[in-house]
């Protein structure tokens, strides 16, 4: 089974982007299962119901989020009602959405879950850790896949996060910070990681975002209203490998379209 993820999509270009040539990379590459983050997908102000449904039918099978995903309250009733697209676990029980879901891909149910990081982004939150610990005791003899999205500043909250559920989650990946890391790997126990996805968007400024505008707010501290970047959109993305003999991730190879 070859499960894709694909970073933080960072306007609505990426969505259109991905709407265009996802599908076709999938069947290129034979992919099974494709989970894409999307919490930047109305250019840092979350995703709405319009744009997730646009992912889905470009080729996304599940959609994970981050801490723009609760920016639009409009979008609540969507995370309320559709199982596709998930928000942190570890807002609790309280915020509209879940943060997990259980999906088919071929008669194998995939687990996808997704929490928020505690360092240098969101200290209030609940622990990740024990949000995803819940989510594994709750889901039990239920899924036959796991994925998890973390979704965090801080490289060794994610790596933390990555060995402590080593064996017990088949995919970790991390998102957030839109620049790639060159860490992946398969941790000792047989789970595939990698720290950071990066993004898809426009590539031509910083992160996503117009490079001058970013430069005048950090010199002048100064708010100055985010615009999009020029240049080419990008897409940062991983394939995992699962061996469903096995049991076990057997691969991990980023991509970049």
């Amino acid at each position: 089974m070859k499960i894709l993820v694909i970073g933080d999509v960072t306007s609505p270009s990426g969505v259109e982007y991905l709407g265009k040539r996802l599908w076709k990379f999938r069947k290129d590459r034979r992919i099974d299962f494709c989970v894409v983050n999307g919490e930047n997908a109305s250019f840092i102000s979350g995703i709405n119901d319009e744009l997730a449904e646009e992912l889905i039918r470009g080729g996304a099978d599940a959609i994970t989020g981050g801490n723009h995903t609760m920016h639009q309250r409009r979008a609540y009733g969507m995370l309320d009602e559709r199982e596709e697209v998930i928000r942190p676990a570890n807002y609790g029980d309280r915020a509209p959405g879940k943060g997990y879901t259980v999906l088919d891909c071929s008669g194998y149910r995939i687990l996808v879950m997704n929490v928020m990081g505690s360092v240098h982004i969101e200290p209030s939150l609940d622990s990740p850790f024990d949000a995803v610990d819940r989510i594994l005791r709750d889901m039990e003899g239920r899924y036959d896949v796991s994925i998890l999205d973390i979704h965090a500043e801080a490289t060794g909250e994610k790596l933390a996060l990555a060995h402590y559920f080593d064996g017990r989650i088949n995919v970790i990946f991390g998102t957030h910070t839109h620049v790639p890391t060159a860490d992946e790997q398969i941790l000792p126990l047989g789970t595939g990681y990698i720290t950071d996805v990066g993004m898809c968007g426009e590539s031509g400024g910083i992160l996503g975002m117009d490079a001058e505008r970013v430069v005048e707010r950090m010199r002048t501290r100064v708010p100055h209203p985010f615009k999009v970047a020029a240049g080419d959109v990008v897409v940062n993305g991983v394939i995992f490998t699962f061996d469903t003999s096995l049991g076990r991730v057997t691969s991990v190879e980023r991509i970049k379209l």
